[in-house]
């Protein structure tokens, strides 16, 4: 399933985050099942809603952990899904999930490097110049005084966690051949 040395508990919580407790239930059941599921298994075993399911089985497709094979019921005709976890996309989707996040970290680095900043030090809130300039250098929830931010320490520990998380991204994409 996924490669060994993977963190299972960052896969977890990368579902839980997106789809929500119950997705990562609903997934957990998929990946240690040794056969497909159907919906209906699925329902039974974590006594879950129907349509609860329905949704977090659609949401975990779209972003690519689960697959289904759709075939038609003999007794009706009506069509069923067999649902399994994807293992073959697993480590490419965490990959890219991983490069969104970087991406934002150095987008959110150069808006710390960009900006000169203000804060208050009666109640934390935190403004550009431009937004200090339009509230006269007064913070809006108080009134108090605003005194210039050093971001210093942010912009260190932004450029840490990047430096962290390209060195992984890099060895992942060498792993699973990039994408």
């Amino acid at each position: 399933m996924v490669r060994k040395n993977s963190n299972l508990k960052d896969l977890y919580s990368f579902i839980e985050d997106f789809v929500g407790p119950s997705g990562k239930e609903v997934f957990k059941l998929l990946a240690h099942s040794p056969k497909e599921l159907l919906d209906d298994d699925i329902v039974k075993k974590t006594g879950l809603d129907e349509q609860e399911v329905r949704r977090i089985l659609y949401e975990l497709h779209n972003i690519g952990l689960v697959t289904y094979k759709k075939l038609r019921n003999p007794e009706d005709s009506r069509y069923i899904y067999y649902w399994r976890v994807d293992a073959s996309r697993l480590n490419h989707v965490l990959l890219q999930r991983k490069k969104a996040v970087l991406n934002k970290l150095k987008e959110r680095l150069k808006f710390e490097e960009e900006n000169t900043f203000f804060k208050c030090p009666i109640d934390g809130v935190r403004l550009t110049y431009d937004e200090a300039l339009e509230n006269d250098f007064k913070c809006p929830r108080c009134g108090g005084e605003l005194e210039m931010d050093d971001n210093t320490e942010i912009k260190e520990k932004l450029r840490k966690i990047i430096k962290e998380l390209e060195e992984e991204v890099e060895r992942e994409e060498k792993l699973i051949g990039g994408s």
